[in-house]
């Protein structure tokens, strides 16, 4: 019989994905922290870091775990998925593109539909820190260097009871501990250069800085005369060990994008700036990990997001962000109870653009005709995104409970209070997720919960709609899931049905260029279901598989008409194989497809079709080589080439309708090709 205490920690390592009897793995290290509990497996802070990559090549591919993994019903990514997977050029958040569920809003863009939920409803988070901005402009790097990711975590949802204020998924991508050696790497592409350096100074004290400059960017607007682009991202982490069970970490961040269309009117040079944008991140946090498994967090986050030119002359968002949990064992090891309350303040200054007179023209003839849609979008920023104070303020908990050796029930219960231009909204959202072994390979997954946020767009620094319009959304998931281990290969599927109510989704409800301030308010009734299957593993020592595929239905229902989703695809498919190639050699192939969206779009005096026609399907293939050579006892030097869209596909992004139907409008051949000089100790 075995004991409560080691029962948990069974469960523990089910939740973290780890197939039943199976030991997490646990790298020696001198300053590993202190043992836990028998049988508790130590928070993932607490875990040492993986030891450093080694610069000659394995002798085969490894499918391991690195620190905790996603709870039942969310996936989770290693760093292997994420830095070594053909066409995501090595970005943490671009590797989820391969994931059941996840339909992009077009091929190549980090932006996503996560079982119909718009961009505007998934939230992204680095070490708990919510991120504004995702990827650098044009074929940029993420704003995240993949360098300093361990893992990444998507929550289709329901979600953990700590994420909330989302009613669509959450990605969370969380920071490797600091290292006990001096580590560092770095890159140098066509566009531009990055890196990353740490290490100790000292027995107690960590650091690590590293950031991105878009020293190409001079380059690159001169192939490309019409394009101003530049970007650059920097990272700082202190961290101070307190005692044997204690740490306090300062880490700061941020990005900063630009990109203008260049072009002439009459004579005379315009600038067309399609963003112009930058955050700031300083968050404080303190953890204590304590000898009986109790575990406290407390962490105080400011931030400041900046954007200029777009809609509004300038747009300031100040930000300060407090939040405390605590995790403890209980009922004898037979459960882990956590609980937590946040509070954010949000201070948004807003200066509408002023419209400047024509040269030589009467007073007020603007400067320029605006493009067709572009007047009324203007109109609508002074009363979208006002000058205000926004505070919120929840409150959540949850508890596994250990069921037997295989099965786990995890109950949770989140409540939010918003308040915003002098209008409040109160949300409670229960869940519930499961974990039910039958026999020793089998798993089944049912997950059930509401979700709830303020009316969302896609995440802009500052720009946020003020006040509550329409209420809350509200967002009903249900799943049910199956896991199958089938020796080295993991096979799973899950179905599942999530509809919103008062959804929030300007581009997903119609197609169309008339982007008034009544196109931003409609709220409509979002339904999507579908079917997930995925399949992962190692076919041979040196052949590893990843495989997805998703059938599903997105509507949106405004008054007595439902209509498919602007985005909705009927099926996506991806298959990836990597390869190792021995003597350093890696090599990875990548197909991506998925079917055509509803050729439609709002026309003003004509119904929309309950049934459109639907564009071709679009398929493309994804290859990536790299060869890294040994320099010394830990150095390395390493080639990439990274091609998406090695087929030069070309894609339909829209459709343009008149009385006679509509003609797809197509773009490219556009490709990505990443070429990089990598190095490292």
């Amino acid at each position: 019989m075995r004991s409560p205490t080691a029962i948990l920690a069974f469960a523990l390592a089910s939740v973290a994905g780890l197939p039943p009897g199976e030991a997490r793995p646990q790298p020696a290290s001198p300053a590993a922290a202190p043992p836990s509990p028998e049988g508790v497996a130590p928070p993932p802070e607490a875990v040492p870091p993986p030891p450093a990559e080694a610069p000659a090549a394995p002798a085969g591919i490894e499918v391991t775990v690195e620190g905790s993994r996603a709870p039942p019903g969310s996936v989770s990514l290693s760093r292997r998925d994420i830095r070594e997977m053909p066409g995501a050029l090595g970005d943490p958040f671009r590797a989820i593109e391969v994931q059941p569920g996840v339909t992009t809003i077009a091929s190549g863009m980090p932006y996503y539909y996560i079982r119909g939920a718009p961009p505007g409803n998934v939230g992204y988070f680095f070490n708990g820190i919510q991120v504004p901005l995702l990827f650098h402009v044009g074929a940029g790097p993420g704003v995240i260097p993949a360098s300093i990711v361990q893992r990444l975590e998507m929550h289709l949802g329901p979600y953990p009871a700590d994420i909330g204020r989302l009613a669509g998924a959450a990605i969370e991508a969380e920071s490797a501990p600091p290292s006990d050696v001096w580590r560092g790497e770095g890159a140098f592409r066509f566009v531009d250069v990055g890196g990353v350096v740490e290490g100790p100074v000292d027995r107690d004290t960590h650091v690590l800085l590293g950031g991105h400059y878009a020293a190409g960017a001079a380059l690159t607007s001169a192939l490309v005369p019409s394009v101003d682009v530049g970007y650059a991202d920097y990272q700082a982490r202190v961290a101070y060990r307190l005692g044997p069970d204690a740490r306090f970490t300062v880490f700061a961040f941020g990005a900063y994008d630009y990109l203008a269309t260049l072009g002439d009117e009459d004579g005379a040079e315009t600038t067309n700036v399609l963003l112009d944008s930058d955050f700031h991140r300083l968050d404080l946090r303190y953890d204590r990990d304590d000898a009986s498994g109790a575990r406290v967090r407390a962490a105080l986050t400011l931030g400041l997001d900046q954007s200029r030119g777009v809609g509004v002359e300038s747009a300031r968002a100040f930000k300060l962000n407090a939040r405390m949990s605590l995790a403890r064992p209980a009922l004898g090891g037979r459960a882990l109870l956590r609980a937590g309350v946040d509070a954010a303040i949000d201070r948004y200054d807003v200066t509408p653009r002023a419209v400047a007179p024509r040269p030589g023209s009467p007073d007020g003839e603007p400067d320029a005709k605006p493009a067709e849609g572009t007047a009324q979008l203007d109109e609508s920023f002074p009363e979208l995104f006002r000058s205000r104070l926004d505070l919120a303020v929840g409150a959540w908990a949850d508890a596994l409970l250990v069921l037997d050796e295989r099965s786990t029930l995890t109950p949770g219960v989140r409540v939010d209070h918003y308040t915003s231009l002098g209008k409040t909204a109160l949300a409670v959202d229960p869940r519930i997720v499961g974990r039910f072994g039958v026999g020793d390979h089998v798993r089944l997954i049912p997950a059930f919960g509401l979700a709830s946020q303020l009316p969302g767009l896609a995440p802009l620094p500052a720009l946020q709609i003020g006040g509550i319009p329409g209420g809350l959304q509200r967002s009903l998931q249900a799943s049910f899931g199956v896991e199958v281990d089938a020796g080295p290969v993991r096979f799973g599927g899950a179905a599942f049905r999530q509809a919103t109510l008062g959804l929030s989704d300007p581009i997903g409800t119609g197609r169309g260029t008339t982007l008034s301030t009544e196109r931003f308010l409609t709220r409509s009734l979002g339904d999507t279901y579908g079917l997930e299957l995925g399949a992962r593993g190692a076919l041979r020592r040196d052949l590893f598989f990843l495989a997805s595929y998703t059938l599903s239905r997105a509507t949106r229902t405004r008054g007595k008409a439902t209509l498919p989703s602007a985005y909705d695809r009927t099926h996506v498919a991806h298959v990836a194989l990597l390869y190792d190639l021995g003597r350093g050699v890696r090599a990875g192939i990548r197909h991506v497809f998925y079917t055509g969206f509803p050729a439609d779009e709002i026309v003003e005096g004509r119904p929309p079709r309950a049934d459109p026609e639907r564009v071709r399907p679009f398929y493309r293939l994804d290859m990536r080589v790299s060869k890294r050579w040994s320099l010394g006892a830990r150095g390395y030097l390493g080639l990439v080439l990274d091609l998406q869209n090695a087929t030069l596909a070309k894609e339909v992004f829209d459709v343009s309708c008149d009385e006679r139907g509509c003609t797809p409008q197509t773009v490219g051949p556009i490709t990505m090709p990443g070429i990089a000089i990598e190095g490292g100790f």
